[in-house]
Order: C-alpha cells, then sequence, then structure tokens
C-alpha cells in the first residue's frame, strides 16, 4: 500500500486525487510509452481508495500529457517526448559580448542534437552577465513557465543558479535532467583534474619548478562541498615530482567574463614578491585572454622566464602573441555524450555510467587540434610589424583593435 485511506470530505477528497495523481506519474515515469496501465477497479484496490479518486486522478493525468485514455479499450502510458520538449537551459547571457566559444558552441549544438533525434527542443537562456557569478534563483522566466506547465520532456542544464527550488520541481515531475556539475545525479563533466595534471606535467617535464596556477573556482550550491579537481591533479602532480607547490601563485577568485580578470590575476601573481614563476598553467580560455595581455604589458619574454600552459576549446582557434601549450577539450564529443545520455533517459533505457567525463589532450605548441586550428597563429598588424617586434611592447594595438584576438 503506498498510500493511505483519507477522510471523505469534498476539499480533502480532491487533494487524495492529486496525491495518488503523483504517486502515478512517478511510477509511470519508469514505463515506456504504449504501455496498458491497470483498470481503474485494479487501482482502486491497490491504493484503498475510491473507484472515483482514481478516475479523477487519471483525468488529472491525463490533462498533464502522461496517459493516454482509450474508450472501451483502457488507459495508456503517452509519449511525452513528443507531446513535451526538451529544455536546454543557459542561466548565463550568451549574448553577452564576453561569452566564451564554449557558451556559443554548447547550446546551439545541442539544439541541433536533439532536432536531429527527432524530439521537440528548444533553447532557454537566462539574464546572469558573464561578469556576475550565479545567481541564486533562475533567472530564465520562460523555462520556469514550461515547468509550471508541464511542457518539459527532459533538460540539459549548462549552468544554473545557487538555489535548488527549480531542481526539486523537475525531480518531483520525474523529468530526466543531465548537468555538467559533478553535483548531479546524472552528469557530463569535463576531466578538469586530468587538465591540471597534463599542464603540470608539461611544465615540470620542460623543467619549470615554480609553478604558477590561474583558475575560476564556481560557487557550489548550499550545503554542496567545495571541489577543484584542477588543484587536485594540479597538486598531486607537483607533489610526485618534488615540486614545491606556492599557494601566493595560485588565483582563483574573479569570474572569467569580468573585464580584466586575467590581467588582474596574472599582475597580482608577479607583482607581488620578488620572486617570481617559471611556469603558468591557465585553467579557462577567457582568463588567459587577460592573462596575454598582461604578460606583454609586463614584457615577460615567453618561453624563456615564463612557460605557458592554457585551457582551449577545439575549434575556437587561438591567436597568441606568444607560444602556448594548451590542453584542449573537444565540445561536440562532449555534448554528443549529454544528448546520448538524456535519450537513453527519455527512453527509459538503463544508463549504466551516471557520471560520463570528458577527456582532455595537451597539444604542443604549433600542434594542430581536431579542426586544423594551429595551437598558435601569428598576430596580424595592419602596420606590418613582426610577432618580435610587438610581443614585449605595449598593448596599445591590442585595445585599439589592430591585433586579431578571437578567443
Amino acid at each position: 500500500m503506498l498510500i493511505g485511506q483519507m477522510s471523505k470530505s469534498q476539499p480533502e477528497k480532491r487533494q487524495l486525487s492529486v496525491q495518488i495523481a503523483d504517486l502515478l506519474e512517478a511510477e509511470i515515469s519508469r514505463c515506456v510509452a504504449g504501455e496498458k496501465l491497470p483498470t481503474i477497479a485494479e487501482l482502486a484496490k491497490r491504493y484503498e481508495v475510491s473507484v472515483l479518486t482514481i478516475r479523477e486522478a487519471l483525468s488529472a493525468l491525463t490533462s498533464r500529457g502522461v496517459v493516454v485514455r482509450r474508450r472501451g479499450s483502457g488507459t495508456y502510458v503517452a509519449d511525452i517526448t513528443r507531446s513535451r520538449h526538451v529544455g536546454v537551459l543557459c542561466e548565463s547571457d550568451i549574448s553577452d559580448p564576453r561569452a566564451s566559444y564554449f557558451y556559443h558552441r554548447v547550446p546551439q549544438q545541442l539544439v541541433r542534437f536533439f532536432q536531429r533525434a527527432g524530439f521537440p527542443v528548444r533553447l532557454y537562456v537566462g539574464h546572469v552577465p558573464m561578469a556576475e557569478p550565479p545567481h541564486s534563483e533562475l533567472t530564465s522566466r520562460e523555462f520556469l513557465e514550461a515547468l509550471e506547465r508541464r511542457q518539459l520532456s527532459g533538460a540539459v542544464v549548462i549552468d544554473e543558479p545557487i538555489g535548488s527550488q527549480w531542481l526539486e520541481s523537475l525531480q518531483r515531475q520525474h523529468i530526466p535532467i543531465i548537468g555538467l556539475q559533478e553535483w548531479f545525479e546524472y552528469a557530463c563533466v569535463r576531466n578538469k583534474a586530468q587538465m591540471g595534471r597534463l599542464g603540470a606535467e608539461y611544465l615540470i617535464r620542460h623543467g619549470r619548478r615554480r609553478i604558477a596556477l590561474i583558475q575560476w573556482l564556481q560557487p557550489q550550491p548550499p550545503g554542496t562541498p567545495q571541489r577543484n579537481p584542477v588543484m587536485k591533479g594540479f597538486r598531486e602532480t607537483l607533489a610526485a615530482a618534488g615540486v614545491e607547490i606556492q599557494l601566493r601563485w595560485i588565483r582563483h577568485d574573479l569570474p572569467p567574463g569580468a573585464p580584466g580578470a586575467g590581467w588582474e590575476e596574472f599582475r597580482e601573481i608577479w607583482v607581488s614578491k620578488e620572486e617570481k614563476p617559471d611556469g603558468l598553467l591557465v585553467c579557462d580560455d577567457m582568463l588567459f585572454l587577460g592573462t596575454a595581455m598582461a604578460i606583454c604589458q609586463l614584457g615577460i619574454r615567453v618561453p624563456e622566464d615564463l612557460l605557458v600552459v592554457t585551457h582551449w576549446n577545439k575549434g575556437s582557434g587561438l591567436i597568441s602573441p606568444f607560444p602556448v601549450a594548451k590542453v584542449a577539450f573537444d565540445l561536440d564529443d562532449y555534448v554528443r555524450k549529454m544528448g546520448a545520455m538524456l535519450v537513453q533517459l527519455m527512453r527509459h533505457e538503463p544508463v549504466e555510467n551516471h557520471r560520463v567525463v570528458l577527456p582532455c589532450e595537451l597539444l604542443e605548441p604549433g600542434e594542430k587540434d581536431g579542426d586544423g586550428d594551429a595551437v598558435n597563429r601569428a598576430p596580424t598588424y595592419e602596420d606590418g610589424t613582426d610577432t618580435e617586434t610587438r610581443r614585449h611592447g605595449d598593448m596599445a594595438g591590442v585595445e585599439r583593435g589592430m591585433i586579431s584576438t578571437t578567443f
């Protein structure tokens, strides 16, 4: 018995039918489309309620689009993947000019994935500026309305607010969810610990022992322990090589979209102490943009004085005023893995691995990525000066748009 008998007063009777409807919807979420439900009499006996209460519950489920009632035949599980749509949620404002290639590529490619797979899909975008950390509440009102109207068959959450009320609503409706953060039950995450390891290994292999790290630590939901997989891989690699980690050279305070974030983080490292690092790992492509400007402005020779490794997304292109190695992720593979997992969940197929990890690879300076983009290409100057001439000068050319800096 899943629910006990309640009083027969009319208000409570209506409430009982809603409870029965919710319980039935939870059971139906594990069924395949077209499966026949037990008869009204059988359901009434199972839940120890009246036939009228079951009829009211089934009517509610019909209104929700969860079941289809066929006169003279019975009640069947509806195919909600056709009557509803997949929601791709991105709380960050992807129209913000500071949005990275990740935010331009992943949402649109997810939409295309589900369209090709034959699923109705809609992209929901919030209003959080790239320069700000996640908000406490969801800003995409359209997503909340779709959730309230039970229009979603599944959801991929690219980034999300810290508050959890919206997530609890999805879970109460038994909507399959794929998240990009580790705290989701079903998650597809980038192997950031591997990024920390590969970057540190490259720097150590090239004789660097004073190694700095710049990254961004996204705030976690309340009650969730702060994880830093990049730091874990970085720290373990340095320890294994007998290299001392210098906490004064570890920066993770500013959101990548904040104006001058990478510039400020690097200058804090470089000018704070007389001793300087000889190796640097930057774990965000947008932070690298500002970091590169600071390195040029300070007249630092790369790689002679400072060897640099940066995070990068394949296909985005990289124009750097000095040689860099990059730890590269394939965002299109990321999209395929996320999409395939959600399709399995929506079809009630078993998902063996609840946490899919996207690997990365290290590309040497000048090495091609999967789309034929070189790790470094010489910047283009309108006045004809070469890279060596400009590399250690001021960054006025960048600020005037003379140097192409497409990230």
